[in-house]
C-alpha cells in the first residue's frame, strides 16, 4: 500500500491531503475513509498508508491506516496523547495546519501568548550573503488535486494557527522531556530540559535551576544522546570569531537565505556549510527547514537545530 504523512487536516469539517512519499501529487482524506474511528486526533505529519481511487477532481484515498509504533499503539489503548513522530506539535494544539517546508505559511502573534502554545515573532529571518527583506511565503494548494474554493478558503484561514518546525521540534522536547544542549553567546553550552515556550523565551530546568532564556540567545541546540559527536564535528573560522560579533537584535538587518536553493539541498541531500556568527562551522544535510531554524544532520550522524539569527554565512556545495 502506498505511504505518506497528513500534510493539511481539518479536524471540524473531517477532510485533508496526504502528501505522498511516492509521488509529488497529494491525495484528498476524508474522515470516513480512516479504518480507526478510535484514533480521533489525527494530526498533520501522522504517518499513514492507504489505497488509491481516482475521484472526479483528482486523487481519492480509501482505507486509510494511521502507521503507530507498538509504544503509540499501548498510548492509544491507555488514553495518552500522541505525538506524530518527526513533524507534530503539543498535542491537541493546531490540527489545521499544512505539513511540508516549501508550502507553509508561518504567521505571527502577539507578545501575550500563553507559555508553549504560541510561535516566534522575530523580526530576523533566514541569512544569505547580503540582507534583503522578503515577505513571507503564501500556502500553496496541494499538487494533484483540484480545491473547491471553499477548501481554500478554510485554508487560508487556518494557517493564523500555524507553528513553525522549530516549535513542534521544541514542543515535542517539552512533551517527553528530553535532556538537551542550548549554545548560548561566549560559547556557553547550557544543559536543559524544556519546561515551556513562548513566542520569545524558553524556559529551562537547568541541573534543578529554572532559567528564562531568550530564543535570540540561542544560537542552536540538541540532544543530550548527540552531545559528543556535536561537539567532535564543530569546526572554528577564527577569522569570523576574531571579529567578536554580538548576536542580531530585533532592529538589526537580518540576511535573507536563497530559500528555493536551501529547499533543492534538503531534496537532493546536498551537503551545506553553515557559520555561526561566533565562528562555529556545521556541516552536514538539512532535514528540515523553517523562517527560524535549520535542522542538519551532520556527517557523524548526530543532529542539531541551528537558530537562523545566529548564522554568519551558509554556502551551498
Amino acid at each position: 500500500m502506498p505511504t505518506g504523512r497528513i500534510k493539511y487536516y481539518n479536524f471540524d469539517k473531517g477532510f485533508g491531503f496526504i502528501a505522498q512519499d511516492s509521488s509529488d501529487a497529494d491525495v484528498f482524506l476524508h474522515s470516513s475513509a480512516i479504518k480507526q474511528p478510535e484514533y480521533e486526533e489525527l494530526r498533520v505529519g501522522q504517518r499513514v498508508k492507504y489505497n488509491i481511487v481516482e475521484g472526479e477532481k483528482g486523487l481519492v484515498a480509501q482505507n486509510v491506516e494511521v502507521l503507530l509504533t507498538p509504544t503509540e499503539r499501548r498510548w492509544l489503548r491507555q488514553g495518552k496523547a500522541i505525538i506524530p513522530r518527526g513533524y507534530s506539535g503539543f498535542p491537541g494544539q493546531h490540527q489545521d495546519q499544512f505539513l511540508g517546508n516549501e508550502r507553509t505559511t508561518f504567521s505571527e502573534e502577539t507578545a501575550g501568548s500563553k507559555p508553549f502554545r504560541g510561535h516566534r515573532d522575530r523580526g530576523g529571518s533566514m541569512a544569505t550573503s547580503k540582507p534583503t527583506a522578503k515577505p513571507r511565503s503564501q500556502p500553496i494548494p496541494p499538487r494533484g488535486f483540484d480545491t473547491a474554493e471553499t477548501s481554500t478558503q478554510d485554508v487560508k484561514e487556518q494557517t493564523s494557527k500555524q507553528l513553525s518546525f522549530g516549535d513542534l521540534y521544541i514542543l515535542k522536547q517539552i512533551n517527553f522531556e528530553t535532556p538537551m544542549f542550548f549554545a548560548l553567546p561566549d560559547d556557553v553550552q547550557l544543559p536543559a530540559t524544556v519546561l515551556e515556550m513562548t513566542l520569545s523565551r524558553l524556559t529551562l530546568n537547568s541541573n534543578g535551576n529554572e532559567r528564562h532564556v531568550a530564543k535570540t540567545d540561542v544560537k542552536y541546540c540538541y540532544k543530550d544522546v548527540d552531545a559528543e559527536r556535536v561537539q567532535a564535528a564543530i569546526d572554528i573560522d577564527a577569522e569570523v570569531k576574531a571579529q567578536q560579533l554580538t548576536q542580531l537584535t530585533s532592529d538589526a538587518d537580518a540576511c535573507e537565505l536563497d530559500t528555493e536553493a536551501v529547499q533543492r539541498a534538503r531534496r537532493s541531500k546536498a551537503v551545506i556549510q553553515i557559520t555561526l556568527r561566533e565562528g562555529e562551522i556545521f556541516r552536514g544535510t538539512i532535514d528540515w527547514v523553517s523562517p527560524y531554524e535549520i535542522k542538519l544532520i551532520l556527517a557523524n550522524g548526530a543532529k542539531v537545530v541551528i537558530f537562523c539569527h545566529a548564522v554568519y554565512a551558509l554556502s551551498l556545495n
